[in-house]
């Protein structure tokens, strides 16, 4: 027998078959019901008592989960019982007034606000014990004017709350409300143009357009008509008078990418543009006024490039009014896995599939060395959501066993081997003293708050008891 709801069931009087199933730690649940069809998701064992076992749901689809929920509107007892709390009322109340649930079933729309409700209150329930850094963080990652991009028709997102991540985005806001030439930096995939991207939506001239000009993929010979226009018949092919992308993003943004490419002959006309903001097209005596926002990015050493004789000093200081550094994904940590799982995701809903990384896959994305960076991580993504035959996604559907990793197997820097002997002694400790941080701090000879410190450094699980003061997991 069971009873079911949208987050969970309770599956009373298991046969032994069955039970044993319902033992492990995570199952995926198949199950038929009129009118609606098969459903197949996965689900985890909350708690076992005598009568049966109590089941959470997890990876759900949506559609599915909308046709368990029909399912259970068709089905409801008719009474005066609220189905959330259990209250019992003469005649059921539009809104419980124990609960605050709204309690008119049959309204449009009526599944997407308990969808919405509920989400909430489990988002109220987890961060009501962190602590303010880990608030802060929290709302770093859920800011959506921050953190979303428009572009075209689909929403690209940064992700990330590494200290190094929250910078980049802090800078972009700060330089977005500005005129100010910026100039971007980083290793190719790290995400530049999405950077100038990000700028230009944040600013006053998001209305106006956003030109993207290659300079190193248009041929030398063009590339002067590229950016300035032509006029008719001033070269060969000139059938007729174009205007160039500079002119094109009048009142908006010019993101220059690959600048480091820029031929020589080209930096000094440039130069110019940016000291006077007139157009001259080829073939033209005469210039035109524009006014346009330059962003230029390059994944090449233009220190080095200067040295060496191949860029212009003047218009490197031109364009650095603002600089902003993109670190590869090999230097972003955790975030690495944060934002594979960020794709994972946003592919499986365009794909209608469901899949969650294994453990293994997670650790092997952390550990390896991303060169391609973040387009070399969509690929492996979008390939191993097709290879992968069930619900999980392996280290070989990603590609990546066998492959390098950041860093030698065997190898770790002296920070991680302290970092490591440091947690193993302080997990030590807290076993002896039974998890009181009192007196493990004594025997460590630290004080509380350092101890709190290092605990959540190396996300050590504190589990509360008697005389053991505050309780402190890391979620």
């Amino acid at each position: 027998m069971v009873s079911i709801g949208l987050e969970g069931a309770f599956v009373k009087n298991a046969a032994s078959g069955l039970e044993a199933a319902l033992a492990q730690d995570g199952l995926t649940v198949r199950y038929d019901l009129p009118q609606q069809g098969t459903l197949e998701h996965g689900a985890r064992v909350a708690r076992k008592d005598p009568e049966g076992f109590a089941l959470s749901f997890h990876d759900f689809d949506p559609g599915a989960k909308l046709k368990l929920w029909q399912y259970i509107t068709d089905n409801l007892a008719p009474g005066s019982e609220c189905p959330f709390c259990g209250r019992r009322y003469p005649v059921l109340p539009p809104v419980c007034e124990s609960c605050g649930w709204d309690l008119v079933f049959d309204r449009q729309g009526y599944f997407e606000y308990r969808e919405r409700t509920a989400t909430v209150k489990d988002l109220e329930s987890r961060v009501k014990d962190l602590k303010l850094d880990q608030l802060k963080k929290l709302v770093s990652y859920v800011d959506v004017d921050l953190l979303r991009v428009r572009a075209g028709e689909e929403m690209r997102e940064f992700v990330g709350t590494s200290p190094h991540m929250l910078q980049i985005f802090s800078r972009i806001r700060k330089v977005a409300q500005t005129d100010l030439s910026v100039l971007i930096l980083g290793e190719s995939g790290t995400g530049k143009e999405l950077t100038a991207l990000a700028i230009h939506e944040r600013s006053a001239r998001k209305d106006k357009p956003f030109v993207t000009i290659n300079c190193a993929a248009i041929p030398e010979n063009l590339l002067e008509a590229e950016l300035f226009g032509h006029e008719k018949g001033s070269f060969t092919g000139a059938y007729a008078t174009k205007k160039g992308k500079m002119e094109v993003a009048d009142g908006g943004t010019a993101f220059l990418d690959e600048i480091g490419e820029l031929p020589m002959n080209l930096q000094a006309k440039l130069l110019r543009f940016l000291q006077d903001r007139v157009v001259e097209r080829v073939g033209s005596t005469s210039g035109k006024r524009v006014n346009v926002r330059v962003i230029a990015a390059t994944n090449c050493d233009l220190d080095q490039a200067i040295q060496d004789g191949r860029f212009r000093k003047d218009l490197y200081y031109r364009l650095d009014e603002f600089p902003i550094s993109l670190p590869p994904l090999r230097e972003r940590g955790e975030d690495v896995v944060l934002l594979a799982k960020f794709f994972l995701n946003r592919f499986c809903r365009e794909m209608g599939a469901t899949k969650a990384f294994t453990k293994r896959a997670a650790e092997a994305i952390e550990g390896y060395e991303w060169p391609g960076n973040v387009r070399e991580m969509i690929n492996k993504i979008r390939r191993a959501i097709v290879m992968s035959d069930g619900a999980t996604i392996s280290v070989t559907d990603l590609g990546l066993d066998g492959l390098k990793s950041a860093r030698p197997q065997g190898v770790a820097s002296l920070k991680e081997e302290v970092g490591h002997i440091e947690a193993q002694k302080v997990r030590e400790i807290l076993q002896l003293c039974d998890n009181n941080i009192s007196k493990a701090a004594k025997l460590l000879k630290v004080s509380r708050p350092s101890l709190y410190s290092r605990i959540r450094k190396h996300n050590i699980d504190v589990s509360p008891g008697r005389n053991h003061g505050r309780a402190l997991t890391d979620k």
